[in-house]
């Protein structure tokens, strides 16, 4: 019936992803790449993860596509140019 369910009640729904559904792979750590650690509003770091649904991509790559738009602005090298240094 229309109005029943988890919606009608203001609740919201839960993705969880099949166990046989492996994420993308991010690049290896080691010597290229280093951790980090963003903080972000709770409900931001949501809609990223609900964008990587929709898109198909880790959150990672959305972090990344975030700071190479910030080093562009910025005039710096790409994160490409960073693992030729």
């Amino acid at each position: 019936m229309a109005g029943d369910g988890p919606a009608a009640a203001g609740e919201t729904a839960t993705v969880i992803a099949h166990p046989a559904i492996a994420p993308a792979a991010a690049p290896q750590p080691g010597k290229l790449y280093k951790k980090a650690t963003v903080y972000l509003p709770k409900a931001a770091l949501k809609r990223l993860k609900l964008m990587g649904i929709e898109h198909d991509k880790p959150v990672n790559d959305f972090l990344q596509e975030g700071v190479e738009l910030m080093l562009a602005k910025y005039g710096q090298p790409s994160l490409k140019e960073f693992e030729r240094l």
